[in-house]
């Protein structure tokens, strides 16, 4: 083999290893954009779902404040029939 041949080899493997690593660092660098952009979006996903489940417990408890009160009501109306039956057996 000629001297030319073997420089010529050489060289085309360098410009390749080269452009390997040049391709592996643009990779490497459009994988961190695309990881910090999803890290961001996972953000605003969580800060949604805690506020939603903040929401649910808000309504959970007003549900069980309704509940009471129904039953105080309930319970209210039931000692009121009862005195009104009182009365009505009394007259």
């Amino acid at each position: 083999m000629s001297t030319g041949l073997i420089i010529a080899i050489v060289v085309v493997v360098l410009i390749l290893l080269v452009l390997a690593a040049i391709t592996a660092r643009k990779a490497k660098a459009r994988r961190e954009v695309e990881r910090q952009r999803l890290s961001e979006q996972a953000g605003g996903h969580r800060q949604e779902a805690d506020l939603h489940a903040s929401k649910a417990q808000e309504r959970e408890q007003e549900a069980r404040e309704a509940a009471e009160r129904a039953e105080r009501e309930r319970e209210l109306s039931q000692r009121h029939g009862e005195k009104a039956d009182d009365l009505e057996q009394k007259l």
